[in-house]
């Protein structure tokens, strides 16, 4: 847990008939994360990759027709790794997914026809409610209606409403007939006003001034437009329920497809990373040194003369920071690797902070936010948004239940629940504030002197031990920073001046970081002029000095943020009595308030000083987490 897993880098050659059932084996497994052993090995630079961008772009192409198949039929499909993928060759998903889009593009006309007719009647009946009944006057009286009286052959009529089907229109025929003609009454819209007067025109159609008194449009005008919108809905209703039953009926079947489909895609990416010889393939990639005997034995499975070779990370010659990282945590832990990964992700090999991240963020946190009943309301808020889908929220809302857990604990210490106050356990900031801020100074200490300590350890890991010795988190500074820490405790504890003892091992040390550039001379590790070397310590030197202090003098803002927030409640219980018939509401208010403003500075603090007083001691970054073949689809 203090360190990630370690890696050893596997290697195999398989006949290329039996590559793709290798790589499917070790997609169920999820253990190997591939590599391209040219960039490895420099004696295998000449070897050829596997060709596959053309089979890769056809599987692309059939993963985007599934993906609009799917939308157009509001199908939600899940992938469920854990269960045997069925197997289809290229023909038969393409043979599917056209009998699909077959049965589903007419539908989609259709609905789509019908709901811009709807949408468009919809329109007509509002505007003719504005309006009518009204007298009927001048076209032009109507600001987006376009409204014509005239006579046409009644042979004509059918023609008129085929002509007009592609705009929005209604075609109300008056009941009466003039020099064997229908009189028809036209509304459409007045965007569509060109097209109207054209249509009309080629059928013959005889325009009749209106009459100068005033006629009522007959009554039934917004019932028929009415029996029509009802009509285009029951014909909606009808084609989306087909489209549903389409949907219902194909699920089973294109939900294997993408199964497969991610299935192939996997493994074509797996192959990205492949050699090929005229016979066989190589496969290579990073394992868990746990799991490698694991790997071994089921690939052995397929055949017993493949060969496979592994190799320790640390025997192979790259940089530590091209190893991928796993890290292995229980999951209280997990929530936490968050705020690390928000960071960097530490270099393979090196010390895992996220346990010693875990324990001082919740304790900051709790120390400056401490209360009962505000602590409950934050686990509470976490254990609500636990319900959320997106992994990202879930672990996120676990690290704020954790954080309410912690201000709770904190708040029955404190004595303090809402801000009223009961007997505490502990102490109360208020009442305690210079006790608070030397606390604080001394847990900064603490997590500064542990940040040196994990540096060292590195250091010696990496067998670096210059850097071990006289880095500016190594041993000597660590020696000279705690004896400081010694000397000025006692003084400001008794007055007593520093022993000999005490100031001679300070000087010793000082001295030896003098003589960094000496060492570094003789290791060959430096190539610069002594001289210069020199100077650029004296100034090093001092940089530490200055760097510690405000390292350590940082870690006061815990003390000063728990005795804000106890301020903050005296304010609001004081504006409550000044306000007396709000008082509660104030109070409530207040809480919300503190809540929301100093919950979040509260972890923003919480996290500033792990990263730049702690982590800025020891931390390196890696490049890439491990990341093996699966089929699982991450949320």
């Amino acid at each position: 847990m203090l360190t990630a897993s370690s890696m050893e880098l596997l290697s195999m050659v398989v006949f290329k008939e039996k590559s793709e059932e290798v790589i499917s084996r070790l997609l169920k497994l999820g253990l190997f994360h591939p590599v391209d052993i040219r960039n490895i090995n420099k004696e295998l630079k000449d070897l050829s990759p596997l060709e596959i961008e053309k089979e890769h772009g056809e599987w692309e192409a059939i993963e985007i027709t599934l993906r609009e198949i799917l939308r157009k039929l509001n199908l939600a499909l899940y992938h469920d790794a854990s269960k045997d993928i069925t197997s289809f060759s290229y023909a038969e998903i393409k043979g599917t997914l056209s009998d699909v889009e077959n049965k589903l593009a007419p539908l989609v006309d259709q609905r789509d026809e019908l709901l811009e007719e709807l949408k468009t009647k919809e329109s007509i009946l509002s505007q003719i409610k504005e309006y009518f009944p009204l007298p009927i006057k001048r076209d032009s009286f109507y600001t987006f209606l376009e409204v014509a009286l005239g006579k046409i052959e009644e042979k004509n009529i059918q023609p008129l409403e085929r002509s007009l089907k592609g705009i929005p229109y209604l075609i109300y025929p008056l009941g009466r007939q003039e020099q064997a003609k229908e009189v028809v009454l036209v509304i459409g819209l007045r965007r569509d006003r060109a097209l109207i007067d054209k249509i009309l025109k080629d059928l013959s159609w005889e325009k009749i001034e209106y009459p100068q008194e005033m006629q009522e449009l007959p009554a039934d005008v917004e019932k028929k437009i009415r029996a029509q919108i009802e009509d285009c809905r029951k014909k909606l209703e009808d084609t989306q329920s087909q489209m549903k039953d389409l949907a219902q009926s194909s699920k089973s079947r294109l939900s294997s497809i993408q199964s497969f489909i991610i299935l192939k895609k996997t493994l074509l990416e797996a192959k990205r990373y492949s050699c090929a010889t005229e016979k066989t393939v190589i496969l290579s990639g990073w394992v868990p040194r746990e799991d490698k005997e694991k790997v071994i034995r089921e690939i052995k499975k397929i055949d017993r003369s493949f060969y496979i070779e592994g190799k320790n990370a640390e025997e192979i010659g790259i940089p530590k920071e091209d190893i991928p990282v796993r890290l292995q945590h229980s999951p209280f832990f997990k929530p936490f690797e968050l705020l690390v990964d928000s960071y960097g992700l530490p270099r393979y090999g090196t010390v895992d902070p996220t346990i010693f991240v875990a324990m001082s963020f919740l304790l900051m946190f709790g120390a400056m936010f401490g209360d009962l009943g505000q602590g409950l309301v934050l686990a509470l808020a976490g254990l609500f948004l636990r319900r959320s889908k997106k992994e990202g929220v879930r672990q996120s809302s676990i690290l704020i239940f954790y954080c309410g857990i912690s201000a709770a604990i904190f708040g029955v210490l404190y004595g303090s629940v809402f801000g009223f106050e009961f007997p505490s356990l502990w102490m109360r900031p208020m009442s305690n504030v210079m006790e608070f801020f030397k606390l604080s100074i001394y847990f900064g200490i603490g997590i500064i002197s542990l940040g040196i300590i994990i540096n060292i350890i590195n250091a010696l890991r990496d067998k670096d031990y210059i850097k071990a010795v006289f880095d500016k988190a190594g041993l000597i500074v660590g020696v000279i920073y705690w004896l400081v820490i010694a000397v000025v405790s006692k003084y400001l504890a008794s007055k007593t001046p520093a022993s000999p003892l005490f100031i001679g091992l300070i000087g010793a040390g000082l001295f030896m970081l003098f003589l960094k550039p000496v060492i570094g001379l003789i290791s060959r590790k430096n190539k610069e002029n002594i001289l210069m070397s020199f100077m650029e310590s004296t100034i090093e030197i001092f940089e530490i000095f200055i760097g510690y202090l405000s390292n350590t003098v940082s870690f006061m803002r815990i003390a000063a943020y728990a005795v804000t927030h106890a301020s903050l409640f005296l304010a609001i219980f004081e504006l409550s009595r000044a306000l007396k018939g709000a008082g509660f509401i104030v109070i409530i208010l207040g809480n919300i308030m503190i809540i929301l403003l100093e919950g979040l500075v509260a972890s923003i603090q919480s996290i500033r000083l792990n990263y730049y007083e702690f982590f800025s001691k020891f931390f390196m970054a890696g490049k890439q987490t491990f990341k093996p073949l699966t089929t699982q689809v991450k949320e």
